[in-house]
């Protein structure tokens, strides 16, 4: 399972514009899928964490405007990945909206469309 978590200044912002302001910063969190447990005879709920992932649009900082940092690792690093690592070409051909995977996410499908922001 993945959770999203960004500020609420980003989004209300985005609801207004369609695209994420300067500065928006993405957390998302990892958590493996757990079948069994206590009153869940059925269905998928989150488990362990798993790792944490950050996705920073900084414009003055980061050449493409957009850095990704992993914190996986046992020694995470406060660094950006690499401008080679997977996510930033699968992000820049797949992201919906300024980068990121609004296709995902219903409630800002409808304002990027609102907008004009939303590529298909």
């Amino acid at each position: 399972f993945d959770n999203v978590f960004v500020t609420p200044e980003a989004f209300r912002s985005f609801m207004q514009t369609g695209s994420w302001p300067d500065k928006t910063m993405f957390v998302l969190e990892l958590r493996s899928a757990v079948t069994e447990g206590s009153i869940n005879k059925g269905g998928h709920f989150q488990g362990d964490l798993i790792g944490i992932e950050v996705e920073v649009k900084d414009a003055s900082r980061f050449p493409g405007k957009w850095a990704f940092f992993d914190f996986r690792q046992s020694t995470p690093s406060s660094k950006p990945l690499p401008a080679s690592a997977a996510c930033y070409s699968c992000h820049a051909q797949n992201g919906a909206v300024d980068n990121t995977f609004v296709q995902f996410y219903p409630t800002l499908v409808s304002v990027a469309k609102a907008k004009g922001t939303f590529k298909n």
